[in-house]
């Protein structure tokens, strides 16, 4: 069984009662749905930390994000949730390029972290992707897979929504971490990044 598995099933309960006040919308995308049915903004995942320190932001981002787009130091957990591949054909263009792959040593390598840092099930957690959909509802789904049950998605993400129309039309202003006047950086702290010690390699 799942190191964390018994100790998360006893403190979901506990901690969902703890944290039911901030809660978005369930997404009407089933593709942005999870098991846990937690989810949250950015806005009210800055909320919730300030409240309880027990609660961990995790950046599922790439690399790349974090550098050419931006991070916050206040993601304690900082883990890529696909690997690139660039031996996959892409078959609209017909040629190789990097395409994006599920990175199946995400569990382990997450585990590995919150062990070292102390965490357990006791924790809740928010999962950061670029806008919510593609990566952070994967990951909360497989976490609750291995019994993690406090773990909320947060539905805008780092970057949030694309504007629809305007002079503005597509650009990434609508919502987000970026966009709510919170913390963010270009400057990585290699602290927070996990490659070698977590065998995590692009």
């Amino acid at each position: 069984m799942n190191r964390f598995l018994t100790h998360a099933l006893a403190a979901s309960m506990l901690t969902a009662v703890s944290t039911s006040a901030m809660s978005a919308p369930e997404p009407k995308d089933p593709s942005r749905q999870t098991p846990q049915g937690l989810y949250v903004t950015a806005v009210e995942a800055q909320e919730m930390m300030k409240k309880d320190d027990s609660v961990v932001l995790v950046d599922v981002r790439t690399p790349e994000e974090w550098q050419f787009v931006g991070y916050t130091k206040e993601a304690d957990i900082m883990l890529p949730g696909v690997m690139f591949d660039y031996s996959q054909m892409d078959t609209k263009q017909n040629k190789p390029r990097y395409m994006p792959v599920q990175n199946n040593k995400w569990i382990s390598q997450f585990e590995e972290i919150i062990f070292d840092k102390g965490y357990d099930g006791d924790n809740t957690y928010i999962i950061m992707c670029r806008s919510g959909a593609t990566r952070a509802a994967p990951v909360a789904k497989m976490l609750d897979q291995y019994g993690f049950k406090n773990v909320y998605t947060m539905t805008d993400g780092f970057e949030g929504g694309k504007v629809k129309d305007g002079d503005k039309k597509g650009f990434r202003i609508k919502a987000g971490w970026k966009n709510s006047g919170a913390e963010w950086t270009y400057a990585i702290d290699p602290d927070k990044v996990y490659f070698k010690q977590y065998g995590v390699s692009y």
